[in-house]
């Protein structure tokens, strides 16, 4: 009977280490491998490494001279510039959203070949070849490749078909974790000696989670061997530091369970002299006449660690400050608990009575799994967390819309300059009336984040687009109020022109109040809102539209043809709002928001459920007031209307006036003070005239640069 409840109680105890390994590797699988998103974030980080990036770029380089043969002479040029591209931070946000979507084929797929995705390129290598316009003219903007992620091998059926096993398996990655401690605990039970169970408990978990962490760490060397391929092999070399080696931390905390647990039992029993422990190891390992097989072994392990050391000297260093962290930890917790076991008189008397080899008493091994519980439990909770999915992504994000003081700040506590009738430049031929300097597209790049447009239906007719109207009458009387009577005459005289010509298809606009006045194409401004995005992926954007008849669903056909779907925020807009990090990190970078009607587009949002706002229309700058207008107090944002009506034409002169620093500034604190919440929107005309993007900054608290190349101060 005693043999069978000693089998029983060792099968316990090896079943629960297996399980608590097996489980802690289940854990971080399905957290970093099997989550759509943790994967992508993976993918884009091992571009990173060199040997990754030199394989894409070589595979993209061959790709682009494949379909533009013209740029075969450059390709060494090209290659260069690839090879810096793959790893900049706009591609690998390209990469994070190709990976994303293509997780579940890698997952399900049954095809050998695991193939990327990657939209974008061109853009983002014509930015980067520019200083080699020959080169650049040559390739298209809309350049899209396929990255293959897995080679033809059995390498990759081998790789493939375990992903897969694992995906069904990772739902039992807790079962498997809470199995194990409860074998763990089912063997403590049944044996009679507990301070030896947990004991050996302790050390078979240590030594156990410190292989497999060995295993993790340095297992990509041994891995890269059985590529078939050069490429192959530094994919694996640059793959495995990004989706492996990170378990080794895990299996270190693991391990340092154990070393807690035999450090516990120890500290009850007696104190392990590591001095006498060493000489013991030492004197096998030098022993002058050793048996035949431990000679053979001892050997062929001294080989390994001298061809270890002698071309891995980093690694190795690696593993002798974790032998040499795990010692003192060791001698750290053994003291600890020496100590605290000292203080109780209770547990000092079953101490006295083990030392005098009396029988076991249960009190010191309860003594022992309440500190091992104090030890364990948080770096067990810290083992489940690892992984979340914000912090994952964070990593590579150092700032936000161009300042790292704004990532950890909620979208509510920063300030965005804004430009109103966004769409309405003096730089557009045939705009008549302009609010802004220039385009949305050089708006982006002066530092403007905030948009506030118009869209209506329209036909091209000739050179120029009619506004579709259901009632001409009425909407011309509602226009009056924004272009007055002069500029409703004119554009009902450009109107009249038109008047007999044909028709082209309809299609949705952004105009301020009359196409015939000026017009762009929506689909093309959110191209190049997409296209800015791609390029910078730390930046945040936020769209107000007067939508006038405009229905939601062609809203949201536009973003979907346009590409800039892909980007828009889909989370909540109540309090409390999501950090500039947490939104860069999820991809969800464009909040669009509609003043009428956005009914049945899930990411478009009734602008005054959202924003509370000034009044806008004044006459002088002694009117600006900042009482409550359209949102009333409810809304959690704050859109601070400020430039001077001067209906049909808005004039430069007045924004010279009222964008200053010194008045702007002045009028966003006291809109601050006055409202008790930050002014998100800081919405002018001639956003280039005066100190919009200085005043925003210093309302974010960013501090002045010394010089700032490209920006409109």
């Amino acid at each position: 009977m005693r043999h069978l409840r000693g089998i029983a109680v060792g099968f316990c105890g090896a079943l629960s280490v297996a399980g608590l390994v097996v489980g802690t590797v289940y854990i971080y699988s399905s957290r970093v491998i099997f989550n759509p998103t943790m994967f992508s974030n993976r993918v884009a980080d091992s571009l990173t490494q060199p040997a990754v990036a030199r394989v894409v770029a070589s595979e993209i380089a061959d790709q682009i001279v494949e379909l533009y043969r013209d740029v075969t002479p450059y390709r060494p040029v090209l290659l260069g510039v690839v090879e810096y591209v793959v790893s900049s931070a706009p591609f690998r946000a390209v990469v994070r959203r190709a990976a994303k979507e293509t997780h579940q084929t890698l997952i399900s797929q049954t095809g050998k070949d695991i193939m990327l995705s990657v939209p974008d390129l061109g853009l983002i290598v014509k930015n980067a070849l520019s200083m080699y316009p020959d080169v650049a003219e040559k390739v298209p903007e809309r350049v899209q490749v396929a990255i293959t992620v897995m080679e033809q091998s059995k390498l990759a059926d081998d790789l493939t078909a375990m992903l897969r096993i694992g995906n069904r398996m990772r739902r039992r990655a807790a079962v498997l974790f809470l199995g194990g401690l409860a074998l763990g605990t089912c063997g403590l039970l049944l044996t009679r000696r507990k301070d030896r169970y947990l004991l050996h408990f302790g050390i078979g978990l240590a030594i156990t989670a410190f292989l497999v962490a060995g295993l993790a760490y340095f297992g990509g060397y041994a891995a890269a061997m059985l590529a078939r391929r050069p490429a192959g092999a530094d994919l694996v070399r640059g793959l495995w530091p990004v989706f492996v080696a990170p378990l080794a931390i895990r299996m270190l905390v693991l391990g340092g369970i154990g070393l807690v647990l035999v450090a516990a039992v120890t500290s009850l029993l007696e104190k392990i002299e590591l001095k006498v422990f060493a000489r013991a190891v030492w004197g096998r390992l030098a022993k002058r006449d050793p048996g035949p097989a431990w000679g053979i072994v001892r050997g062929l392990l001294l080989i390994v660690a001298g061809i270890a050391v002698s071309f891995h000297p980093a690694q190795s260093m690696v593993v002798l400050a974790a032998a040499s962290g795990g010692v003192l930890f060791f001698i750290g917790i053994q003291g600890v608990f020496t100590t605290a076991v000292r203080l109780t008189p209770r547990v000092e008397r079953a101490v006295a009575a083990l030392e005098k080899k009396e029988r076991a008493s249960v009190r010191p091994a309860v003594v022992v799994a309440v500190l091992v519980i104090v030890f364990a439990v948080p770096a067990v909770f810290w083992l489940m967390r690892q992984g979340d999915e914000a912090a994952a992504a964070s990593s590579s994000i150092d700032a936000c819309n161009g300042h790292p003081e704004l990532c950890d700040r909620r979208l509510n506590q920063v300030a965005f300059a804004t430009t109103h009738n966004s769409m309405s430049a003096a730089d557009i031929p045939d705009w008549m009336f302009p609010n802004q300097e220039r385009g949305i597209r050089e708006q982006l790049e002066d530092g403007v984040r905030g948009f506030l447009i118009d869209v209506h239906y329209g036909a091209p007719v000739g050179d120029r687009v009619k506004t579709l109207m259901e009632n001409e009458e009425a909407s011309r009387k509602k226009y009056e109020a924004a272009l007055g009577k002069e500029g409703v005459e004119a554009a009902m005289r450009i109107r009249e022109r038109l008047i007999g010509e044909k028709e082209g298809e309809r299609d949705v606009y952004m105009c301020h109040g009359f196409c015939e006045l000026g017009e762009t194409r929506f689909v093309t401004a959110l191209e190049e809102l997409r296209d800015f995005l791609v390029a910078n992926p730390n930046e945040i954007l936020i769209i107000v539209i007067q939508d006038e008849g405009v229905a939601p669903a062609d809203v949201a056909a536009c973003f979907a043809e346009s590409g800039l779907e892909e980007f828009v925020y889909r989370g909540s807009v109540e309090p409390p709002w999501p950090t500039l990090r947490e939104m860069i990190a999820r991809d969800e970078r464009v909040l669009v928001f509609a003043e009428n009607n956005a009914e049945g587009v899930p990411w478009y949002h009734p602008v005054f459920e959202a924003f509370q706002e000034t009044p806008y229309r004044f006459k002088d700058p002694s009117e600006f007031s900042n009482a409550p207008n359209r949102g009333g107090k409810s809304g959690s944002l704050l859109l601070m209307n400020h430039w001077i009506e001067t209906a049909p034409a808005p004039l430069p002169s007045n924004a010279e006036i009222v964008n200053s620093y010194d008045f702007l500034l002045k009028r966003a604190r006291a809109c601050k003070r006055e409202r008790g919440m930050m002014p998100n929107l800081v919405a002018v005309d001639f956003y280039r005239t005066g100190d919009l993007i200085r005043v925003v900054r210093t309302l974010n608290g960013i501090k002045e640069p010394v010089s700032a190349p490209g920006s409109v101060k």
